[in-house]
């Protein structure tokens, strides 16, 4: 196929996916007219993946010539990238980059620790930190001139576990000791390893347990009061948080939320939560039925995604991470001029702390908070309690008894 072809098949592919004309000639003003002039300038037209390396090759030495910047440096690459996955599948692929690693580790290790989590399925929310937990332990013995688990042993682990203490909060100590007693079941088990360590990985780590804040209606009430009722952003977040503030649920579980988890007649929700993986029905009360209703008929662009919230700009597709709901919720914050700090507890997540602590200060049992939130265990439900500042001083002891001195 002749690469210039290729890039109008390309821009033709992002107008069906939303983008305006506007946008998608743009780009390949910008991105597809300097490639295909570059193959021209070799004598070439068609499209190859020799070609794409030459260009890649080209774009860096003009980078590195200060004639082009990193950042379009980078786009380049991003262009280059979609346009050679377009050649092989006809499709364009809308994935974010995951970012690299800063723990690398040799081709040894690399094989362990694909081993090792082929060994044993590990939900998707620990996946990420048995990865990260393992990897910071193999760069570290590399660092210490173990290229490989030969010679390593009950010292080395010492040393490595004094060294999480000098630079790590007592929570991921206690992860990495957890996923570490794991990894080294596997070594043993596969032969790596002639020990698992087990009584040396199974120290009691004292984590400090915080009891963070839940929302409160004047600050939920400034938020809402900040959203753009008539724009398609508005509508949509404001159905989001109504779902947190009213319903209680997670982030995760609303971006995942589907068309067909609303059951209008019965007016319900049922959602299978990704942290448990437990099923809830919960009401759909009439306030957040008809923020959800608004948003499906008249403001939800109009793609085939079975996801209830999509994003505002092209391509239309469902959130990938509930980071984004989050970080919306912290600029709304900032608007209504609510004073955050760092790691504060007033962000998305202290909306569903709301409706335990509701539940809890209007005499429900713990229990049922419970079962309504979802949760694996009663003992998650009884930090509402904390929360409960009112009926809490009601347990408090007077000084009865005890001699008061100045």
């Amino acid at each position: 196929m002749k690469i210039e072809e290729l890039c109008k098949k390309v821009v033709l592919a992002k107008l069906e996916a939303g983008y305006s004309e506007c946008t998608a000639w743009s780009r390949y003003k910008d991105f597809y007219s300097p490639m295909i002039s570059f193959y021209k300038s070799c004598g070439e037209d068609e499209f190859s993946l020799e070609m794409m390396v030459r260009y890649q090759e080209h774009s860096h030495d003009r980078m590195e010539h200060g004639e082009i910047g990193e950042h379009r440096y980078h786009a380049i690459m991003r262009g280059m990238k979609q346009l050679i996955e377009f050649h092989e599948t006809g499709k364009l692929h809308w994935t974010a980059q995951a970012k690299e690693s800063k723990f690398p580790i040799n081709k040894y290790y690399d094989d362990l620790l694909k081993k090792f989590l082929l060994s044993e399925t590990f939900h998707n929310n620990t996946r990420g930190d048995v990865i990260w937990a393992s990897k910071r332990y193999f760069s570290w013995l590399m660092a210490e001139g173990f290229p490989d688990l030969n010679g390593v042993g009950v010292l080395q682990i010492q040393k490595y576990i004094c060294e999480c203490h000098d630079h790590l909060k007592e929570t991921s100590i206690h992860n990495i000791l957890l996923y570490m007693k794991k990894l080294y079941r596997f070594l043993k088990d596969s032969g790596y390893s002639e020990q698992d360590y087990h009584e040396l990985l199974s120290m009691k780590i004292c984590r400090e347990s915080k009891v963070l804040p839940a929302a409160t209606a004047e600050d939920v009430n400034a938020v809402l009061d900040v959203l753009d009722m008539d724009s398609v952003v508005g509508r949509r977040d404001y159905a989001i948080i109504l779902l947190g503030w009213v319903v209680g649920l997670r982030a995760i579980d609303i971006i995942r939320l589907k068309l067909t988890d609303i059951d209008w007649k019965k007016g319900e929700i049922r959602v299978l939560q990704r942290k448990t993986s437990i099923p809830v029905i919960l009401p759909l009360t009439r306030d957040v039925g008809e923020a959800i209703q608004d948003y499906i008929l008249n403001w939800r662009p109009k793609v085939n995604y079975p996801e209830i919230f999509l994003r505002i700009l092209p391509p239309f597709r469902p959130f990938q991470d509930a980071v984004c709901i989050g970080d919306q919720y912290d600029v709304y914050c900032y608007r209504a001029g609510i004073k955050r700090v760092p790691f504060d507890g007033k962000g998305f997540h202290s909306l569903r702390r709301a409706v335990g602590k509701n539940m809890v200060t209007s005499g429900v049992s713990v229990n049922t908070v419970s079962q309504v939130l979802g949760h694996t265990a009663v003992d998650s439900a009884k930090k509402y309690i904390s929360l409960d500042s009112k009926n809490l001083k009601e347990c408090a002891l007077d000084f009865n008894g005890i001699e008061v001195t100045r």
